[in-house]
């Protein structure tokens, strides 16, 4: 939805919003309905360079867990294979998110 408003107008909808800690689309969307909307919890401060090395291991990731699936549909992965496959994408989702915590930056 787009509007037209005046710069000044503008600037006041901005720092009306941030006064309330909000964008200027959730303001305007709780002025508009009259409902306020829920609290999102804030993203984590990451190191960017982190979250691109991560979000590499995620997409080889979810390529394994494709074939894993694809496999275990088809009935060509064994079911003790599909199972170690499995426990170790769990055990490398755990550590990710464990390395992710740890070079949080501060708040």
């Amino acid at each position: 939805m787009f509007f037209y408003c005046s710069s000044d107008e503008k600037a006041l909808i901005r720092q009306a919003a941030a006064d309330r800690g909000l964008s200027m689309s959730a303001m305007l969307r709780q002025l508009a309905t009259g409902v306020a909307q829920k609290r999102r919890k804030p993203a984590p401060h990451v190191d960017p360079a982190l979250i691109l090395a991560v979000s590499r291991y995620g997409g080889n990731l979810n390529q394994i867990s494709r074939w894993l699936n694809t496999a275990a549909r088809a009935g060509s992965a064994r079911e003790v294979d599909a199972l170690r496959v499995a426990a170790a994408l769990v055990g490398i989702e755990r550590r990710l998110a464990e390395i992710v915590a740890q070079h949080r930056r501060p708040s």
